[in-house]
Formats: structure tokens, C-alpha cells, sequence
């Protein structure tokens, strides 16, 4: 399977976190394993590996798991800064299995993106589009980090999109993806006023 140019030129081998999943001497995947399997992966290929679980339906926490390296994937990319995260979330852990069914996912969208993505609308994909979309993907972050019900998959798509986006200098999946990144958080605006609606009718019989 081919591999994304910006991967090849950061030496991005699939291989390599191919082999940490199917590690069976292993339980489970720490973020910093994965981040040291990709080697000097671009943040690009990260946020995509990081994003992807959260495009689908998942357990419980998941979301507050993967967003927190998000959330610095994102800030370094809006940066343009080499990948890193902090030691007490390169500690966050996924059970090795989870984190096999990932990389199968993984494999199975560069398939699909190498029949449907192609370079165009590079004012969409160039540096500063990836910055912006790094600036969104802050933001985005931060709400998938809440415990809040249902946005995680708009969100996990705008970023999925994104992030493939950026490395297959596909402006049109870019424009997608921002489209859906501002329409996530709409989305997950009316989530928390109905929630604090909700909350309001439960509380309000409480006051004496």
C-alpha cells in the first residue's frame, strides 16, 4: 500500500505501528509508544492516527483520551512545530487490540484516498491552510475533551478530513473538513444548551 508523499518524507513507516499492535506481548498501547513508533512522523500523520478512533462510534472516555494528545498535535501544528507531548499523556493508554483495529482503519483510508484524493485547490492545502486548520483543530479538541455526548464523531470526521487533507495537499478534503469542523461546533453548541436545559429542569424542583 502507498503511503502519503508528506509521510514518505518523514519517514513514516506503517509498518512500524502495524507491528506495536500486533505486539501480543503486550495488554495495551501507550501514546508514547505510539508517538515513538512513527519515529519524526509528521504532526499531520499523528493527528490523523489520533483523530481517526473518534470518527467512529467508541466506548466511553475514548474521546477524552485521544483528545488530549490532540490537543497538542493541533497547537504544534498550527505552529508548524515537531510532533511532542507531555510525559503524563504519553502515559495514556489503549488496549492493544483497540489500537489494532485502528491501524487496519488506518490502512483501509489511505487505500480509499488513493482512488478519490488527488493535489488540487492548493490554496486550500498549503502552509497557511494547514496552520488555519490547526487553529481549528485546537478548538475542536478542546470539546472533544469534554464529556459531552454525540460530537464525537462530526468532530473526529472534520479532523479525519483535515488531517488527510493537509497530507495529500487535497484542498477539496481540507474545505470538507473545516465546513465540518465549524459545523461540529455549532453541533455541539446546541448538545451543551440542551444539556444545560436539562439540567435547569432537574435542579429547579431541588430550590425550596
Amino acid at each position: 500500500m502507498d503511503i502519503p508523499r508528506e509521510a514518505d518524507r518523514h519517514g513514516i513507516d506503517i509498518d512500524r505501528i502495524a507491528r506495536l499492535a500486533a505486539d501480543q506481548t503486550r495488554r495495551r498501547v501507550s501514546v508514547g509508544d505510539i508517538m515513538a513508533a512513527m519515529g519524526n512522523g509528521g504532526t499531520l500523520m499523528l493527528t490523523l492516527l489520533f483523530a481517526l478512533p473518534n470518527a467512529v462510534p467508541a466506548l466511553p472516555g475514548t474521546s477524552t483520551i485521544l483528545g488530549l494528545p490532540l490537543l497538542f498535535l493541533t497547537v504544534q501544528l498550527a505552529r508548524d512545530m515537531t510532533p511532542r507531548v507531555p510525559w503524563w499523556i504519553a502515559r495514556q493508554s489503549v488496549r492493544r487490540t483497540d489500537f489494532a483495529v485502528i491501524v487496519e482503519r488506518l490502512r483501509a483510508l489511505f487505500s480509499l484516498a488513493d482512488g478519490l484524493s488527488s493535489p488540487r485547490l492548493g490554496a486550500f492545502a498549503g502552509a497557511r491552510a494547514v496552520r488555519f486548520a490547526g487553529g481549528l483543530g485546537i478548538v475542536l479538541s478542546m470539546v472533544l475533551i469534554l464529556p459531552l455526548p454525540l460530537v464525537n464523531v462530526p468532530i473526529g470526521v472534520a479532523l479525519v478530513l483535515m488531517a488527510l487533507g493537509g497530507l495529500r495537499a487535497d484542498g477539496l478534503l481540507m474545505a470538507l473538513g473545516m465546513t465540518a469542523g465549524v459545523g461540529s461546533l455549532a453541533f455541539s453548541a446546541i448538545v451543551i444548551a440542551g444539556l444545560v436545559k436539562i439540567g435547569s429542569h432537574v435542579v429547579a424542583p431541588l430550590h425550596f
